[in-house]
């Protein structure tokens, strides 16, 4: 009988919610809202589709011991899975990672006809009772002989992500996935909201080794050799980076998307979106976290844990303040923090981000 695992994808190393996250302390490890972390509640919700004993986290190896110490916090350092860490040796993209992990849990007894669920660690989800369900008709899609995804039902005409076309409905309540966008502009995203037929790509993937390594022969014919003699990790090194959408998704023939619908998620990809999708706003559409005080003031995001920070008569202000270093900027330019974090790189000051 074929079994289930679940993998989280942990190897991320993004700023752009500097000054609180940084190149070594990336968002996934960070408690942004309640008191567990991303990485936490990840692993929380994957135990509503596979048990404890079949769950997995692929990140990197400089990282071993923050995720050991995170999963073991939730878990109990004795009730962790052998082998629940797989670490990557150097970053190279989604794609190589899919593969190592693969490799390596097909090396710790896995079968080709096992079902693999790849999510990455640093999304939110309010409801995981919707992204249990979505994920659970997946798994009949990756029975089926697809490779699956979640497409994340579209709340905004956002120009920061792919989109995913819905094709024709399968008998599986699950739909042919009939291509990959990149990027659009803000008049095609507004296009793709009014039609209904368009979703999120929110790098969720879910396959079967035998179907992966079908697509895979003819998607990226350099990663199938690596992957069919079982290379990955012994040539690491030498791998080229690239992400899973590019190597396997947008060219594969047997591609299903499941829409996930009205489930709170968010990739909490800025300062605005910690703000407009995963924190309570007060009536003044204000949000506070750690010692602020708002006068006359609406729509601003305060985070403040060392000090208190009075905001007086300012409307529209994001406001992070770290032991460090201060951040403010307008609300709507928060994804400009990686032009600020770059500027401080390039003028001798990167030991801040």
């Amino acid at each position: 009988m074929s079994q289930t695992y679940a993998v989280i994808l942990c190897g991320g190393s993004g700023t752009r919610l500097w000054p609180l996250s940084r190149e070594n302390f990336p968002k996934q490890f960070l408690a942004l809202h309640g008191e567990r972390t991303l990485l936490q509640n990840t692993a929380l919700r994957m135990l509503n589709v596979v048990p404890l004993e079949a769950l997995r986290v692929i990140s990197g190896a400089k990282w071993h011991d923050l995720v050991t110490e995170q999963l073991a916090s939730v878990f109990g350092a004795d009730n962790l899975p052998c082998g629940v860490i797989i670490d990557e040796p150097f970053a190279r993209g989604t794609a190589p990672a899919v593969l190592l992990a693969v490799e390596d849990l097909m090396r710790q007894g896995a079968c080709d006809e096992d079902v693999m669920i790849f999510a990455p660690s640093d999304a939110f989800i309010r409801d995981s009772r919707i992204f249990a369900e979505a994920l659970k008709v997946a798994v009949r899609a990756a029975h089926d002989g697809y490779i699956a995804t979640l497409g994340i039902a579209p709340t905004r005409p956002d120009t920061g992500f792919g989109y995913i076309r819905e094709g024709k409905a399968l008998a599986g309540g699950y739909y042919e996935a009939e291509k990959f966008v990149e990027k659009p502009d803000l008049k095609t995203a507004q296009e793709y909201l009014r039609s209904g037929s368009y979703f999120w790509n929110g790098g969720i993937f879910i396959f079967t080794p035998k179907s992966l390594y079908s697509e895979l022969e003819h998607t990226d014919p350099e990663l199938f050799a690596l992957a069919k003699k079982r290379a990955l990790r012994s040539e690491f090194g030498s791998v080229k980076n690239v992400a899973f959408d590019v190597a396997v998704m947008e060219r594969a023939e047997r591609v299903a998307v499941v829409p996930l619908v009205n489930s709170g998620w968010s990739d909490v990809g800025s300062w605005d979106a910690l703000h407009d999708d995963v924190l309570e706003v007060d009536e003044n559409r204000n949000v506070i976290t750690g010692s602020a005080l708002t006068l006359e003031s609406e729509n601003c995001f305060v985070h403040s844990r060392e000090k208190l920070t009075v905001l007086n008569g300012v409307n529209d202000l994001i406001v992070v303040d770290t032991p460090d270093a201060l951040f403010i900027t307008r609300r709507g330019k928060s994804q400009e923090v990686r032009s600020a974090v770059k500027h401080l790189k390039d003028n001798g000051m990167g030991s801040v981000c």
